[in-house]
């Protein structure tokens, strides 16, 4: 099967496609198309047929396909290799298996996954979904070395769902600092950055994504209904394929942007543009105290600025701080 005929389909969200001008996009001629078409409905496509309308896309398979995901990305880094399987305990386990083949091999690799039986998300906490409704999504680079790098990849990644999600289905998307992605103050999505130290300048890091897209209210735990939704109850047209390409792109134009002063400076701008958390009162946890105040800024790198209650302004760092109270949100 040709992707680009599949992702061509899925572009046009379920309107007709003339086979004159769609062979003419894709550089196919009629029996070409057909034959391709026919590889679509092998590959549990469904593809309606009219002499006149031409094509017209009422169903995709379940599951994400690799060759879709990767075809004609564009990318410089993020999605160099593109792997997706059905289950596994989590994508980002699967992306450290795949970093001990090194960077050369490895770097941009990104896992997908349909299924997570021990999908984690910050402190601990477990990310549930059920098959087939969210974008389980990890991606392997190797950067340098630094201890603030985590951080400035969760501000990043966060920016860069946002961005996607944004793109794909005109959502505004916020940042519940300092990982969580939100819809009108309900968890959309999730960011896990994990990273090991290595024996050079740079050092292999896995860049965790999960994005609720087309889960029922019933799919979340009765504890955490209220806080949490997918994209489908704001926008039924998702599609994982097309929002999964976008996520890549975005992730990969945000990376590169680190690489420059004026553009981690952007990003920094632009996460602090969009954090719900800002001129909020929240109480925070540093792993002993708890501490109760106004978020007034973000600094640097990436952490929490509180006026506490006695006028004391305090910085949290990102890493270490937990929101105990009074933020939005919650976990999936």
């Amino acid at each position: 099967m040709d992707p680009r005929v599949s992702l061509s389909l899925r572009e046009s969200r379920g309107r007709p496609v003339t086979a004159e001008a769609l062979g003419a996009e894709l550089g196919l001629p009629p029996k070409r198309l057909a034959a391709q078409i026919d590889r679509m409905a092998e590959a549990g496509f469904l593809v309606e047929r009219n002499p006149m309308l031409g094509y017209r896309l009422v169903g995709v398979p379940e599951s994400l396909i690799a060759e879709e995901v990767a075809c004609g990305l564009g990318t410089a880094r993020v999605g160099r290799r593109v792997r997706c399987v059905e289950e596994a305990a989590s994508t980002n386990d699967l992306a450290w298996q795949a970093a001990a083949t090194g960077p050369q091999a490895a770097d941009g690799l990104v896992v997908l996954a349909e299924h997570q039986s021990a999908g984690r998300g910050r402190r601990g906490a477990r990310w549930l979904a059920p098959a087939h409704t969210s974008i389980l999504c990890s991606t392997l680079v190797w950067v340098p070395q630094a201890a603030s790098q985590a951080a400035a990849l969760t501000r990043a990644a966060a920016v860069a769902a946002a961005e996607a999600i944004e793109d794909h289905c005109h959502l505004a998307a916020g940042i519940k600092w300092p990982n969580d992605l939100v819809v009108e103050d309900r968890k959309v999505a999730g960011i896990l950055v994990e990273s090991r130290p290595g024996a050079g300048v740079t050092g292999p890091v896995v860049i965790g994504i999960g994005v609720n897209c087309s889960q029922e209210s019933a799919d979340f735990p009765d504890e955490i209904r209220a806080q949490v939704a997918s994209l489908a109850a704001f926008d039924e047209a998702v599609d994982r394929t097309l929002l999964a390409r976008v996520l890549l792109r975005t992730l990969d134009r945000v990376l590169a942007e680190l690489g420059s002063p004026q553009g981690a400076d952007s990003v920094r701008r632009r996460a602090a543009a969009r954090c719900r958390t800002l001129g909020r009162r929240i109480v925070v946890s540093d792993g002993h105290t708890s501490y109760s105040g106004e978020v007034i800024d973000l600094d640097p790198d990436y952490g929490l600025v509180l006026r506490l209650r006695d006028g004391a302004v305090r910085r949290f760092p990102a890493m270490t701080t937990h929101v105990a109270g009074g933020g939005v949100g919650g976990g999936a």
